[in-house]
C-alpha cells in the first residue's frame, strides 16, 4: 500500500512546499501538479476543495473518488473489505 500526495501549490510556492515535506518528514510519495487549480488531474477528477482523498486499488482502478481521510476508521474498514 502506498500513500500519494499531490500538491497543487502555485509555482511561486514550490520551494516552500519542498521545505515543508522535509520539515514535517512527510512519508509516502509526494508529487507536484503543474498549473495549480488548473492542472489536468484537478480538472479530470472535478476536485473543488482540498484535502481530497482518492482510493485506488493495486490494479489502478478507482475504488472511491471521495475516500475517507487516512485517520478515519471508515478507511480501515474499506481497506479490510478490499483486502488491501
Amino acid at each position: 500500500m502506498e500513500f500519494v500526495s499531490i500538491s497543487i501549490d502555485k509555482e511561486k510556492d514550490h520551494d516552500k512546499w519542498k521545505k515543508m515535506i522535509v520539515d514535517k518528514d512527510l512519508g509516502g510519495m509526494q508529487l507536484y501538479a503543474d498549473n495549480d487549480w488548473k492542472s489536468q488531474f484537478i480538472e479530470d477528477y472535478l476536485i473543488k476543495g482540498i484535502p481530497r482523498f482518492i482510493l485506488i486499488d493495486p490494479k489502478g482502478n478507482i475504488v472511491s473518488s471521495n475516500a475517507p481521510r487516512p485517520s478515519d476508521k471508515k478507511l480501515t474498514e474499506l481497506l479490510d473489505e478490499l483486502k488491501i
